[in-house]
């Protein structure tokens, strides 16, 4: 009798203990989700105050690219026909784009920029904190405590002389953040969407997909290439090392390259392959 008694206790305590795991469980992933809709819609109701984001369509973007008879690169295309884009850039910033930017600042002095993948729910504010640079690691755009951040600049980053803009963000499951890049990993979501939209406090920019990479985070001691030190201004050395190490480590390759004297921005997320891993996509300015 005391025997039976003991295991039905045991049960009973087993079965709540089981319970609570379950119940905290579905707590955590429903309040998980639930931060992940008022994250989209913070961030939406901002690119709606600064008149709906800063990406044309990709149709208007392909025809204002097409002057004094340069050829487009397209990811699809084999290398050996490629014509390489020659980009006439200028660094006058549009009138739109000071007002928009100016409706950031007001609201968060920190916001350097703002970086956009069309199509996509990709459409954040960029932070930029030097003294601090992942300051928005864990903070939202009003500076209180969010585990999925804003997107913000490496702490080389030199705004208007980078050669190499590194801008890191969480890889969230639910594509919030950086989470959508994951999606890059697969070539037919890469080759439609190689556009991304990135302007700063003193430029308006267009870059196109150069490479999808993995790596790591290696011992600060490790001889070995760390992408994450060849941020800000480069020499042409550091550039080409750069491109060339970012190439060997390349998921998918679209077939635009750069060389020296090209900008080049690069997205920076988690990618749990290995520990410390990093998925890194490569972008060269066009326009």
């Amino acid at each position: 009798m005391k025997d039976g008694k003991r295991k039905n206790l045991i049960y009973t305590i087993l079965l709540v203990v089981f319970a609570g795991i379950f119940l905290y469980s579905a707590y955590q992933l429903g309040s998980y989700y639930l931060q992940g809709r008022r994250y989209r819609k913070n961030m939406k109701q901002l690119s709606e105050e600064i008149g709906g984001g800063i990406a044309e369509s990709t149709k208007e973007l392909e025809e204002s690219l097409r002057v004094n008879r340069d050829r487009l690169v397209f990811p699809d295309e084999k290398e050996h026909e490629l014509v390489a884009y020659v980009s006439n850039f200028t660094e006058e910033v549009p009138d739109q784009w000071r007002e928009q930017y100016s409706v950031l600042v007001s609201k968060n002095r920190d916001c350097i920029g703002y970086i956009e993948i069309p199509d996509t729910i990709l459409s954040y504010p960029v932070m930029f904190t030097p003294s601090r640079y992942d300051y928005y690691l864990d903070r939202g755009f009003e500076k209180k405590y969010d585990a999925r951040g804003v997107p913000f600049m490496d702490a080389a980053t030199k705004i208007g002389l980078s050669r190499n803009y590194i801008i890191y963000g969480h890889d969230m499951r639910d594509g919030t953040s950086f989470g959508l890049l994951r999606d890059f990993k697969k070539k037919e979501f890469a080759e439609a969407h190689p556009y991304v939209y990135f302007n700063t406090s003193v430029s308006a920019g267009v870059y196109q997909l150069m490479y999808v990479c993995r790596s790591k985070i290696y011992a600060k001691d490790a001889d070995v290439f760390k992408y994450y030190k060849y941020g800000g201004v480069l020499s042409e050395e550091q550039f080409n090392t750069y491109v060339k190490e970012m190439r060997a480590r390349a998921l998918f390759v679209s077939g635009v390259e750069a060389q020296w004297g090209d900008e080049l921005l690069s997205l920076s997320t988690c990618d749990h392959y290995v520990e410390d891993g990093r998925l890194i996509l490569v972008y060269k300015r066009i326009r």
